[in-house]
């Protein structure tokens, strides 16, 4: 402990920063290349209107020389006809981060016990402790199947619930009646319950619990600009809840937390998009058919397995795959890909990662990416496995790989990944197959020659002593594969 820790508050000591996606700009400094982010979850139709965007933000500039006010009427009237609530329900904030602060400052004293599905969103957690209350972990998946696992005998022990709906970084959505029974619930033994729906108007409104707020008290209810805009540069956010815990948080929420630019901008899409929802509905039709393109591109990949999402981004256990998250992470950011490492949210560890939905275009390069990916860790591994045999003086076969055998009983294993593939010979017993999401590939499961060891073993010596060109692979298969066929 450093010295001066022991004065400082000690919740705040305590405390480890969270871990986020989105840090483009920092791994394009490091980088010094062209990046695609699929760390961070945004509308993949991106800002609805830049030029529009820019002039109200160079028409706000004539009023930096005042204060806003800090009633933020227009802002509050804006959110409150987008929302269908009261302007009085509105509470304004620098986005969700802030919020989320502003939340646990009003409602949340030192000893409060939080009930915290998890995996879900640091920020709660980290406020949480921050307030001295204390986070009451439970499995997320049990709440999402059944909502009644949140007991009467939880809620009377507890302050408050945190429900991320859309869950981050699952994706999944808890349907409105079901949040509809919790909140009952919660209003009967008066603990908070803290809904975030800052992805809910890129899966489905619909779902939304905004509109209950004035019936029970005990509901709150967080929104964001960033995401569904697509602006995270411009941080707004505001809370959604009865007009009595609304006129607390108003005492307690730093004055002015909205700047002159944020106010104009946020007040304009708000309007905008309250009176024209067109690009939020064709937000959702794009990210309905890229989910499903990515979804299935994904559980092509061996040991890849996508989780059902309900919005802009994929949760992808990859328990059985051949790399963790933190080395998958590493491989695609040398190729230009920011992923979520999922490691950092807790019960999710190294199993894990998060890639968000975009256009084709950029899905199809983090496939292609993955692709890449996959062979640099296969040409490693093959690498090690000559430079051992070259060490040892022999060329030893691998039967216990964890996919042994993988096509036939007695193969050789000394190859993971054929260095011919794809051939497109079929005298090897390959053929081209039907991809289910469309066109065709090359399956080398009908062939076992590169598992004999009488073919293994003159691949291997060949291989050595080649410079890897492929006017040398070529080669090889001239001289050892061919003959066998």
């Amino acid at each position: 402990m450093r010295q001066v820790d022991k004065s400082l508050r000690k919740t705040a000591v305590e405390i480890q920063k969270c871990t986020h996606g989105g840090r483009f700009a920092e791994n394009a400094r490091q980088n010094m290349t062209e990046l695609l982010d699929f760390s961070a979850n945004f509308n993949p139709l991106g800002p609805p209107d830049m030029d529009a965007i820019e002039k109200i933000a160079i028409h706000a500039i004539n009023d930096i020389e005042w204060y806003p006010d800090n009633r933020y009427p227009d802002f509050k009237r804006a959110a409150a006809v987008f929302a269908g609530v009261d302007p009085e329900n509105i509470v304004p904030a620098n986005g969700s981060s802030e919020l989320i602060r502003l939340i646990a400052e009003t409602i949340l004293d030192v000893g409060d016990t939080v009930i915290l599905p998890q995996p879900t969103f640091g920020e709660y957690e980290l406020n949480i402790k921050l307030m001295g209350a204390v986070p009451k972990h439970i499995e997320y998946r049990n709440v999402y199947r059944n909502i009644g696992s949140i007991t009467d005998e939880m809620l009377a022990a507890s302050k408050a619930v945190f429900i991320c709906n859309p869950n981050n970084p699952t994706g999944t959505l808890i349907p409105k009646p079901e949040l509809e029974k919790l909140a009952l619930k919660c209003q009967e033994n008066e603990t908070f319950l803290i809904i975030d729906e800052a992805f809910i108007e890129l899966a489905d409104p619909g779902h939304s619990m905004a509109a209950k707020v004035n019936k029970n008290p005990f509901i709150i209810i967080m929104r964001s600009l960033t995401k569904i805009f697509a602006i995270p540069g411009v941080r707004i956010g505001y809370g959604i809840v009865h007009t009595d815990v609304a006129n607390r948080m108003e005492n307690v929420r730093i004055p002015w937390n909205l700047g002159t630019i944020s106010t104009a901008l946020g007040t304009w899409l708000l309007e905008t998009h309250a009176a024209d929802p067109s690009y939020l509905e064709r937000s959702r039709e794009l990210i309905h058919t890229e989910r499903d393109w990515l979804m299935n591109h994904l559980s092509l990949v061996r040991g890849f397995d996508p989780l059902p999402s309900d919005t802009n981004f994929i949760m992808v256990r990859i328990r059985d795959f051949s790399m963790d998250s933190r080395e998958i992470d590493l491989r695609l950011r040398s190729l230009g890909i920011l992923i979520r490492d999922c490691g950092s949210f807790r019960r999710a560890g190294r199993d894990y990662i998060r890639v968000a939905v975009s256009i084709r275009e950029d899905n199809q390069k983090l496939i292609d990416a993955l692709a890449e990916s996959v062979t640099q860790w296969g040409r490693e591994l093959a690498e090690k496995k000559i430079d051992e045999a070259l060490h040892q003086g022999k060329i030893a076969s691998r039967t216990n790989c964890e996919y042994y055998p993988c096509h036939f009983e007695g193969q050789d294993c000394t190859f993971c990944f054929c260095p011919f593939y794809p051939c497109n010979d079929e005298r090897t017993g390959g053929h081209m197959v039907d991809r289910s999401t469309g066109g065709q590939v090359w399956s080398c499961e009908g062939c076992d020659l590169v598992h004999r060891p009488e073919v293994a073993n003159p691949i291997l010596e060949a291989l050595m002593v080649c410079e890897g060109k492929p006017e040398d692979i070529k080669d090889i298969w001239k001289k050892v594969m061919e003959p066998m066929l």
